[in-house]
């Protein structure tokens, strides 16, 4: 199960995601932010991972994805929270090979400066 939680603070949408993103759960993650993105108009993101349990390749891509469709408007969107236990995961699907990464949501407002 996945739970998102969506609070908007100061011109970004911060994104924090509890429980398991995976190929059972991803489609609603990518359903919640593409309508952010494209219906709501939103461009700045901040996806908080630090009570995310579990994230497979599925999860990764759906993060990846939102990436592409948030620089493709301008935006930014970063990604902070992550567990070492899921670290070499992400990794391996290049999540961080070009989405920004920091430790926390403090990190994540110094990187986005809007």
């Amino acid at each position: 199960m996945l739970e998102i939680n969506l609070e908007f603070v100061r011109g970004m949408l911060f994104v924090r995601l509890e429980g398991v993103l995976d190929s059972n759960t991803y489609t609603k993650l990518s359903d919640c932010l593409d309508t952010m993105i494209h219906e709501k108009g939103l461009k700045y993101f901040v996806i908080n991972l630090e009570h995310l349990d579990l994230i497979d390749e599925n999860g990764i891509q759906a993060i990846i994805d939102r990436y592409f469709d948030v620089t493709l408007h301008d935006g930014k969107l970063v990604v902070c929270g992550y567990h070492n236990q899921f670290l070499n995961n992400m990794e391996m699907g290049n999540i961080f090979a070009q989405i920004e990464k920091t430790t926390n949501e403090l990190g994540a407002l110094k990187l986005i400066q809007i």
